[in-house]
């Protein structure tokens, strides 16, 4: 305990890695989740990102073991293309997914807080500003390296916080099944085929659309899940892990420390995030209907959502229809099918935030969850920025230097600000798409890359695992490797033509890898 106790004074990087997991794209995942699955998908993020620490964990003993960062290592034992390949996809996530941060700060600010006549640009330019501000103070110092921790582990605190008490005002209220609740933490993968168990009364009550319903609600619960496994440790947060290892000037005595703070820092904060706000989403939108039907079966909101759930049962049974004649045709569907589509609905933050309302009033409600989840966004900005920094810095040759770094930060605060343009209709979909195959492609390619300076005589000399240790090691990444591999294949299987050259990419990329490796440890042998 004593050792546990102070390794957790001592933690930081940890931090930094959940103040980037937990954003807008956890905060719709674990949402959903609990939406379509209910208590019972409550095992599938803690599962994720236990893989995604070993992985993890895996690249800090590289990095602690030795006098070069990954990136470096990456060039000279591996392949620069890998090296190279995994730099650009770095920068391409964070410019891409920090205005997406910043246009979820936004809709809270004007939604939540009612702010909703204030210009966009306003708003999403003080959000810029205010989490670059955070960023340079990190390039202070140590000092500065300490406030910027500690503001992280406020900002994550006060998520958890707010998502604890969702989950609580739920419990108290006895809209939690506590049976399924535990049962919900153990896998259980039938999901990948079947809808949660509670949804199959419904489902049923559809009569001769039950295939449909049931078909769709599976595939959606399938790419969820698949999904998370590949999607609990972004691209971006692997190439920010050695420089913050580095910049808190740890070495090869505090590898231990480094794996006490992914769990301590990352893994607890993230899964405890993650289960409550299942737990809370579950309790308030999982088998009902009353948030998005009135009594009568009309939508009175998330509209978009649910007439959009419902297109595709209409098209099962061969009914016409057009864009203006799509509510009108839907309307006309049984009770049944409108009732099940609005379960399956997709809810957002606003909704969520009715759970608190019991306790505090519905205006206190909004505000006290808007503060949370503005916590997370601005939190995922500003690591966003910190990940640039370091990219940028190392792009030119000078990861110490403090102006390049800078440089890097500002350049995903610039678009940021200018979220209400880059991150809305068409201009969104032209940024997000190509940035999330990239991104996708990547990120097994990444987990290559720690597999193979894991195996590297070459990069670790004597520090490289032997025996029982390295097949242990090797067993676990190459599980998670898997895992991350599937995900990626799964996902750009399904995003059409750029899907197809991100297949490409990544047979192509790994291909490279191993053969590079295999040639430049056979030289390095010989030599």
């Amino acid at each position: 305990m004593s050792k546990l106790l102070k390794y957790a004074k001592q933690s930081g990087p940890g931090w930094l890695q959940a103040a980037v997991t937990l954003g807008g794209g956890s905060l719709v995942g674990a949402l959903y989740l609990g939406v379509i699955g209910g208590n019972g998908l409550l095992w599938l993020q803690p599962m994720a990102m236990v893989f995604g620490v070993i992985m993890l964990a895996s690249l800090a003993y590289v990095t602690l073991s030795t006098e070069e960062t990954p990136f470096v290592s990456t060039c000279k034992h591996i392949s620069p293309v890998l090296a190279w390949a995994w730099l650009i996809a770095t920068v391409i996530a964070d410019c891409v997914f920090c205005p997406a941060q910043a246009s979820l700060g936004l809709g809270i600010v004007q939604q939540n807080f009612g702010l909703a006549d204030v210009n966009p640009y306003i708003i999403t330019s003080l959000l810029a500003v205010t989490a670059f501000g955070v960023v340079y103070f990190y390039s202070s110092g140590s000092k500065g390296v300490a406030t910027f921790e500690n503001i992280l582990k406020i900002m994550v605190a006060i998520v958890i916080l707010c998502f604890f008490g969702s989950a609580t005002v739920n419990m108290a209220n006895g809209n939690v099944d506590f049976p399924s609740l535990i049962k919900g933490f153990i896998p259980n993968f039938t999901a990948l085929f079947n809808p949660a168990e509670t949804l199959q009364p419904a489902i049923a009550a559809t009569g001769e659309a039950a295939s449909y319903w049931s078909e769709t609600i599976s595939h959606s619960q399938r790419d969820i899940i698949i999904t998370a496994f590949g999607a609990a440790v972004g691209i971006n947060m692997t190439f920010l892990l050695p420089y913050t290892l580095k910049k808190r000037g740890w070495e090869k005595k505090d590898r231990e420390l480094s794996r006490y703070d992914l769990v301590l820092g990352l893994a607890i904060p993230f899964m405890i995030a993650a289960s409550f706000l299942v737990i809370t989403s579950s309790a308030q939108f999982h088998g009902k209907s009353a948030d998005v039907l009135n009594e009568a079966g009309q939508p009175i909101a998330l509209e978009d959502g649910y007439y959009a759930n419902l297109k595709g049962r209409l098209q099962f049974e061969n009914i016409e229809f057009t864009e203006k004649t799509l509510k009108e045709k839907a309307d006309q569907l049984p009770l049944a099918d409108r009732e099940i589509a609005a379960y399956i609905t997709k809810r957002d933050a606003k909704q969520l935030a009715t759970a608190l309302a019991p306790l505090v009033g519905s205006t206190a409600s909004q505000m006290i969850f808007g503060i949370g989840i503005l916590a997370m966004a601005l939190s995922t900005m500003i690591v966003h920025m910190l990940m640039n920094g370091f990219a940028i810095s190392q792009a030119i040759g000078k990861p110490e230097a403090k102006k390049p770094f800078l440089i890097g930060a500002a350049i995903p605060a610039v678009t940021a600000a200018l979220a209400p343009y880059l991150w809305s209709g068409a201009n969104k979909t032209a940024m997000a798409i190509p940035a999330s195959v990239i991104a996708t492609t990547l990120l097994p390619i990444a987990y290559l890359i720690f597999v193979l300076l894991m195996n590297s005589k070459h990069t670790l000399g004597k520090e490289k695992l032997t025996g029982g240790k390295l097949i242990t090691v090797n067993i676990l990444m190459l599980t998670g490797l898997f895992l991350a591999g599937f995900a990626s294949v799964w996902a750009l299987l399904n995003k059409g033509t750029p899907g197809v050259y991100g297949l490409t990419a990544l047979a192509v990329l790994a291909a490279l890898g191993l053969i590079s490796f295999a040639i430049k440890n056979k030289s390095a042998k010989a030599s």
